[in-house]
């Protein structure tokens, strides 16, 4: 199983990143970490699993 504050680390950072570029648009580490727990909240209420890629059933 992926660690959940990894998952969590991962999403507020793109989040961060994505708004980096918006400057009438910007957020805090700190929102960027609740919306991310949320998305991954919601994902998982989906029934939608985040996991690692198995590097031996990589396809050419």
């Amino acid at each position: 199983m992926i660690d959940p504050h990894q998952v969590n680390t991962i999403i507020s950072t793109t989040i961060c990143g994505f708004f980096a570029n918006h400057p009438d648009a910007k957020i805090g580490i700190e929102e960027a970490k609740l919306l991310a727990k949320q998305i991954a909240e919601a994902l998982n209420e989906a029934g939608l699993q985040i996991a690692a890629a198995d590097s031996t059933s990589a396809t050419d």
